[in-house]
């Protein structure tokens, strides 16, 4: 019978002992997914060289073994102020620190230091694809007129794929996301309020497989985080984009999605860099898209934050 990729279950859970199996339940930890790519089975392949008196294919070895999935979750707040937002988890396989303060906002900072690892299920009518020990990167595309969304992509250890019930999975604490439009969302950069027709950000973790004698692991081993911006440009006596750039400034940037007292997701940076501004044409308006690099200070994990209420 053909397995339906519509029915699919998505789990993560953080793990308590590294690569163990955190046994993650639809029930407590499933996340609503979209633009699902799950990679099973993923390695290195070397090719037997082997000299015959004949052409053909001396066959291969897959020398590692490790699993890939890759998905978007829609960004929102939460119900009630100091509700750790649904996909919680998942920040915290992304080098993330989750710090909540009972009654008020969840704050996501970067982390460099006792970075945790997921469980992760992907379960595909009835067949279980697992990985232990994941790791990830996250991105973010916050966009005029659409829905804004994560994007995750994550490493972890191979696991054998089994038969195993779909899992019942529960999606209530999942907010459904506003739209991003002037009702929704402002944006400030350098204090000065834009008009932005777009929003990017990627936290920038270099997610690596390590494969030795002794070790069968997946690291984060360094962070750039990353991001640009389009808007109305201005003008120059407002604020002067190019000269900005070519003294790689750094400014304060806000963005806050959701005006009400939940439902509101806050990206913060006190210092963006400012880079090369590149200008185009949208409905005969000049846009500028401005690159940003987020610079932590000498202090460190303080170049961003996300608040989410």
């Amino acid at each position: 019978m053909a397995k339906l990729m519509r029915k699919m279950a998505i789990l993560a859970k953080a793990e308590t002992v590294r690569g163990t199996d955190a046994l993650p339940t639809g029930a407590a930890n499933a996340i609503l997914v979209s633009e699902v790519t799950l990679t099973p089975i993923e390695g290195d392949v070397v090719q037997r060289d082997n000299v015959r008196p004949y052409f053909g294919s001396r066959g291969s070895v897959l020398v590692t073994q490790y699993s890939k999935i890759a998905f978007s979750v829609e960004i929102a707040g939460v119900a009630a102020a100091g509700d750790v937002p649904a996909y919680a988890a998942l920040m915290r396989g992304c080098a993330i620190a989750v710090t909540t303060a009972a009654g008020v906002s969840t704050t996501f900072a970067p982390a460099t230091d006792s970075l945790e690892s997921l469980t992760i299920y992907g379960n595909v009518d009835g067949t279980v694809y697992k990985m232990t020990d994941a790791h990830g990167n996250v991105k973010a595309t916050i966009d005029a007129k659409g829905i804004p969304k994560w994007q995750f992509e994550f490493t972890g250890l191979f696991v054998p794929a089994a038969d195993a019930p779909l899992p019942t999975a529960d999606y209530t604490k999942f907010m459904d996301p506003l739209g991003v439009n002037k009702a929704n969302t402002t944006f400030t950069l350098d204090g000065l309020g834009v008009a932005a027709s777009a929003f990017s950000f990627d936290a920038g973790n270099t997610v690596v497989k390590r494969d030795l004698m002794t070790i069968d692991s997946v690291e984060i081993t360094a962070r750039v985080s990353t991001g640009s911006v389009t808007f109305e440009n201005t003008a120059v006596a407002t604020k002067d984009w190019i000269g900005m750039a070519r003294s790689s400034k750094r400014v304060p940037l806000a963005l806050k999605h959701g005006q009400g007292a939940t439902n509101v997701v806050e990206f913060l940076s006190p210092r963006a860099q400012i880079g090369k501004p590149t200008y185009s044409d949208v409905d005969g308006v000049q846009m500028v898209t401005v690159p940003l690099e987020f610079v932590p200070s000498g202090s460190g994990n303080d170049e961003w934050s996300i608040v989410v209420r």
